[in-house]
């Protein structure tokens, strides 16, 4: 999967170097954990984490479309991710209360 997104990385730009996609570690983790892969181990799907690549990509085209610097696009992908952990740890928790 990662040699795939590094061909079709190395077509878009048309060029590669090593450290091109230095600084995606928070964008990568978001779309793999908003995929539906467990942060604390388990099985995803690929149909998930596609699914998931599709929507934080949308959304930071969209936000680059309506010129939000790029610091406040990193804080929404954090915020996200925080999100999509924390909801289910949520919901787990309330679960168990009852």
């Amino acid at each position: 999967m990662a040699g795939l997104a590094a061909w079709f990385l190395t077509g878009r730009i048309g060029s590669t170097r090593p450290n091109i996609a230095m600084g995606w570690e928070l964008e990568v983790i978001t779309m793999v954990i908003l995929g539906g892969v467990s942060i604390a181990g388990g099985a995803g799907t690929i149909g998930g984490v596609l699914l998931a690549v599709l929507t934080l990509g949308t959304v930071t085209y969209g936000l680059s479309l309506a010129n939000v610097p790029g610091i406040y696009m990193t804080i929404i992908v954090g915020v996200l991710l925080l999100v999509t952990i924390a909801v289910p740890r949520l919901l787990r928790g309330k679960k168990i209360a009852k």
